[in-house]
């Protein structure tokens, strides 16, 4: 759950400042295991989700007036009190169980997945997107990878010459193949840069796959993060998965 469903889902808008601060620091122990909480944080996060930016001064002296937390481990740290953890635990008891997919569009907006309707392609794009954020690099390009072969395979399905890509036991052929012919056959109107692009995240993703002494890193995907976001969106329209 990202924060601003989060933030929809228990009211936010209709808390108080110090209730509001509870409910951010519950949201990022829970989900993203953030035992102690800066101040000055949780307050961008306020802003960032379209709330005044409240006072810092105050809300240091309210949040040490409180019960609901305590001190943290450095200055202008806090952290929830365990009985207060307990009592949101127990009002909201899904929060950490749900196997839902945490993201942040990192690399691909989850908006653009959603006009598909489809589920796997969202969970997909999800994937990618949270094992970016989760420094899980090699386990991204494997997921960039078989995004790219599912939409190929949706823009030759559309077009009506998936037997084309097919072998002679009605398997889809591998992925260098099908890039090759998404190139080459008029059907699949890939733009020039696709075309000249398309290969290197089939090859970024064999290297995490294949090559024994390799891990992907952070700048690997980063500097090609912009070009993978445009060939993805322009296979959705060419597979009619969105208009």
């Amino acid at each position: 759950m990202r924060v601003d469903q989060f933030s929809n889902s228990v009211g936010l808008i209709h808390k108080t400042e110090i209730q509001k601060i509870e409910l951010l620091a519950f949201y990022y122990l829970e989900n993203k295991k953030q035992t102690e909480f800066l101040l000055k944080d949780i307050v961008e996060t306020l802003v960032g989700l379209g709330f005044a930016r409240p006072n810092i001064s105050r809300l240091s002296v309210s949040i040490k007036k409180s019960n609901s937390f305590n001190k943290g481990s450095k200055n202008d740290f806090y952290k929830l009190a365990v009985k207060r953890i307990a009592e949101l635990r127990e009002a909201m008891p899904n929060l950490s169980d749900s196997d839902e997919i945490i993201s942040d569009d990192s690399i691909l907006p989850e908006v653009l997945f959603n006009q598909t309707k489809r589920q796997y392609l969202i969970r997909i794009a999800q994937q990618i997107n949270s094992t970016y954020e989760h420094n899980l690099f090699d386990a991204c390009t494997l997921m960039m990878r078989r995004l790219l072969e599912i939409l190929l395979i949706h823009c030759f399905e559309v077009k009506g010459i998936a037997d084309k890509v097919k072998d002679e036991d009605g398997n889809y052929q591998n992925l260098k193949t099908l890039i090759n012919k998404a190139i080459t056959f008029p059907e699949i109107k890939l733009s020039n840069e696709v075309k000249k692009e398309i290969d290197s995240f089939r090859e970024l993703g064999n290297l995490a796959a294949h090559r024994i002494k390799y891990n992907c890193r952070k700048d690997d995907i980063r500097i090609l993060r912009i070009e993978f976001r445009a060939l993805i969106e322009e296979l959705l329209y060419n597979a009619e998965l969105i208009k």
